[in-house]
């Protein structure tokens, strides 16, 4: 069981630093991640909710709006920019899940950093 457990560890950081490195493409999918980690999407999935009890899309959106936060603190970038440079093809989807995830906008977030 241990060996088990261990291995499913070892998955879910081989998929969360896949997901750290490539989070900012637009359609990165849970089959990419799979595919990457050598197992299926069920699987993944599975051991993602099981080891940080968030969905892969809840952990992606979290990348994402992480490196939002980083890429708001410069002032030449439109938030649009920032939208796309985070793998969202939308600025109103974008907005709706920095306000899910931060409590506020991004044009808040900018204002008050």
């Amino acid at each position: 069981e241990d060996s088990v457990a261990a291995a499913g560890n070892h998955l879910v950081s081989a998929a969360l630093s896949y997901m750290r490195d490539h989070c900012t493409e637009p359609h990165l999918s849970l089959t990419d991640v799979a595919d990457h980690v050598y197992v299926s999407q069920w699987h993944l999935s599975k051991l993602l909710n099981r080891e940080t009890g968030q969905s892969f899309f809840e952990l992606l959106g979290s990348l994402r709006i992480e490196k939002a936060r980083q890429l708001l603190q410069d002032p030449s970038l439109r938030i649009h920019q920032v939208a796309e440079a985070t793998g969202y093809a939308d600025v109103a989807h974008f907005s709706k899940n920095f306000k899910k995830v931060t409590g506020m906008t991004p044009g808040e977030y900018r204002n008050k950093s």
